[in-house]
C-alpha cells in the first residue's frame, strides 16, 4: 500500500496544479436561466466545449443536483484533463438513445512501419523501437494488435479474439513488456499509437450518477481512451432494477497508469444471466483499484488484455479478464456471491488476506479454448463454502478440440500454492481443489508441476482436508503435492505424497 501512495498523491497534485493555473467557468451560473432536462443537457455540453476550447475548466461548486434528460441529438460531453465535480449529484433521465455522458477519446492512429514482422517482433520484446524513425523520440502511447486471431472463433459466439498490448515509450525505448514474447510466433503485429504531449494527469473524481428509473435508454457515464496517466475517484453510480442489459458504466480502453479510487456501483442494465458491466476495460496496463465497493446483477468488470492488476480493500462480486492477459493481485478484499473468471492468462493471480463467500476464487473460461500456464496463490484467506459453491478452481473442459496457434496446444492447469486458509463449511462439505467440467478425458493435462498445501485449517484452527478433484483426468507432468503445517511456506516444504 505504501509503495502506491506516491503514485495516486502525484496524480492529484499534478491535477491541482493544472486547476490552479486554469481559469474556471462558474456552471450553476450558467444553468440559471435552463427551463428543463434538456436544456440544461445542452447547457452542460456546451459549457464543456467552451472551456476546452479557451483551455478553461468548469467550476461546479454550488450545484448540489442536476436533472438531465437526453435529448435526441445527444453526443457525449467532451472533457479535458482536469474534473472535479465538487460532488455533484446528476440525475439523469434516457427515454433517447444509448449514450455515455462523458468522454475523453483522442485518436490513435495507425503506423506504417515498414518492418518485417519478425524484427518488429523483436523490437516489441526487447523495448528498442530506435531502428524506427518516427519512434526513436518523444514520448509515445502504442497499442500492439496482433492481426493473427489468438481465438479463431469462440464457442456458442459468433466472434473470436486477438491479443493485444500496451506501451509507452521515451525516446525510442520502453520499460513495457509484452505479456508473453512475440519472437517465435505466429503473431503478426501492427502498432497504432499517438505522441504523448499531455503534461498533467487525467482526474474524473466527486461525481455521482443517480439512472432515473423512467429510463428506456442507457446513459454510460464516461468513455476513456488513449490516455497515459489517469484517476477516477469518488464516484458513484446506482442504476434501479430494470429490464435493459448490455452496461458499460465506465469503458476504459488502451490506457495505463489507471487508479480506481473509492468507487461505489449498486446495480447496472444486466440480468443474472445476460451480460452489462460496470467497467468495462480492455488493453489496460498497470490498473489500481481501491475501495471499491460493487454489487450488480451479472458481474461487475468484463475486460480483455489486462496486464497487471491490483485490487486493494475492494468489496464487489466478480472480476474477469476474458482472454488474454498477466498477474493479478487481490489484497484485504471481500467477494461473494459469484467467481472470478479468467482465459488466457499467464504470470501469477495472487490472494493475500482475502475473504471469498459464496464465491470461486478461480474459474477456467472453457468457450475459448485457452489454457496457457499460470500460478494461482493464496496466503492467509478465509472462505466461507456453501453446497453451491465449494471449489477452488473451476477447470474448464479438458476435451475439446486442439487449438491452431502453437502456444495454446498444450491445455495447463495452474500451479497452487496455498499458505494459511481458514475454511467455514457446512457439517460434512469438504473442499474441494479442481473440478473439471464435461467427462472425464485421456487427454493430459500439461503445465501443472506442484500444488503446496499449507495452513488449511476451520475456524477453530483444526486441520481441514481437502478433495483433489471428484474426476480422472491424467496429468503430463509429475505433481508434487506438498503439505505444511500452518506459518511455513509451502515452497520450503518436503514433498510427503505424488499424484
Amino acid at each position: 500500500m505504501r509503495r502506491l501512495l506516491p503514485a495516486l498523491i502525484f496524480s492529484l497534485l499534478a491535477c491541482a496544479s493544472f486547476a490552479q493555473t486554469a481559469k474556471s467557468t462558474s456552471l450553476s451560473r450558467l444553468l440559471a436561466n435552463a427551463t428543463d432536462g434538456t436544456s440544461r443537457f445542452h447547457i452542460l455540453r456546451q459549457a464543456h466545449l467552451n472551456a476546452l476550447a479557451t483551455g478553461d475548466t468548469i467550476d461546479y461548486r454550488g450545484i448540489d443536483t442536476l436533472r438531465l434528460d437526453i435529448p435526441t441529438d445527444a453526443q457525449p460531453i467532451p472533457l479535458g484533463l482536469h474534473n472535479d465535480f465538487a460532488n455533484t449529484v446528476f440525475i439523469v433521465n434516457n427515454t433517447s438513445k444509448d449514450i455515455f455522458l462523458f468522454a475523453l477519446t483522442p485518436p490513435m492512429q495507425h503506423l506504417a512501419i515498414g518492418l518485417p514482422d519478425s524484427i518488429l517482433s523483436a523490437a516489441i520484446d526487447s523495448g528498442d523501437f530506435t531502428p524506427i524513425p518516427h519512434l526513436d523520440h518523444g514520448r509515445w502511447l502504442l497499442s500492439v494488435v496482433d492481426s493473427t486471431p489468438w481465438v479463431h472463433l469462440r464457442t456458442g459466439h459468433t466472434y473470436g479474439h486477438y491479443r493485444q498490448e500496451l506501451l509507452r515509450l521515451e525516446n525510442g525505448h520502453s520499460l513495457d513488456r509484452p505479456a508473453m514474447p512475440y519472437c517465435g510466433t505466429v503473431s503478426r503485429p501492427r502498432l497504432i499509437g499517438r505522441p504523448v504531449t499531455d503534461t498533467s494527469a487525467f482526474l474524473f473524481s466527486r461525481l455521482t450518477l443517480l439512472r432515473d428509473s423512467l429510463s428506456t435508454c442507457k446513459t454510460f457515464l464516461l468513455n476513456l481512451e488513449n490516455i497515459c496517466r489517469a484517476t477516477i475517484a469518488h464516484v458513484t453510480v446506482v442504476t434501479p432494477a430494470s429490464t435493459l442489459v448490455d452496461d458499460r458504466i465506465i469503458r476504459i480502453y488502451n490506457c495505463a497508469d489507471i487508479m480506481l479510487d473509492s468507487l461505489t456501483i449498486l446495480g447496472s442494465y444486466s440480468q443474472p444471466d445476460r451480460s452489462g458491466y460496470g467497467l468495462l476495460m480492455d488493453n489496460c496496463r498497470d490498473t489500481r483499484v481501491h475501495h471499491l465497493t460493487a454489487r450488480t446483477p451479472w458481474g461487475l468488470f468484463g475486460t480483455n488484455n489486462m496486464h497487471n492488476t491490483l485490487f486493494d480493500h475492494c468489496r464487489f462480486d466478480r472480476f474477469d479478464i476474458h482472454c488474454y492477459g498477466r498477474n493479478v493481485t487481490f489484497r484485504h478484499c471481500l467477494q461473494t456471491d459469484s467467481y472470478n473468471q479468467y482465459s488466457s492468462v499467464y504470470g501469477t493471480i495472487l490472494h493475500d488476506s482475502c475473504t471469498f463467500d459464496n464465491f470461486t476464487p478461480l474459474l477456467i473460461e472453457h468457450s475459448y479454448n485457452a489454457y496457457p500456464h499460470f500460478t494461482l496463490q493464496l496466503r492467509n484467506c478465509n472462505w466461507r463454502l456453501t453446497r453451491q459453491r465449494f471449489t477452488l478452481i473451476e477447470a474448464g473442459l479438458n476435451d475439446t478440440v486442439t487449438p491452431p496457434r502453437p502456444e495454446l496446444k498444450s491445455k495447463c492447469l495452474p500451479d497452487i500454492f496455498i499458505d494459511g486458509l481458514t475454511v467455514d463449511a457446512p457439517f460434512l462439505l469438504r473442499p474441494r481443489l479442481v473440478h473439471y467440467r464435461g467427462n472425464p478425458s485421456s487427454h493430459p493435462v500439461r503445465g501443472i508441476n506442484r500444488i503446496a498445501l499449507g495452513g488449511i485449517t476451520n475456524q477453530h484452527g483444526k486441520t481441514v482436508r481437502i478433495s483433489l478433484s471428484d474426476k480422472r483426468v491424467p496429468l503430463a507432468n509429475p505433481v508434487s503435492l506438498m503439505v505444511t503445517p500452518p506459518g511455513l511456506s509451502p515452497t520450503s516444504s518436503t514433498v510427503i505424497n505424488r499424484l
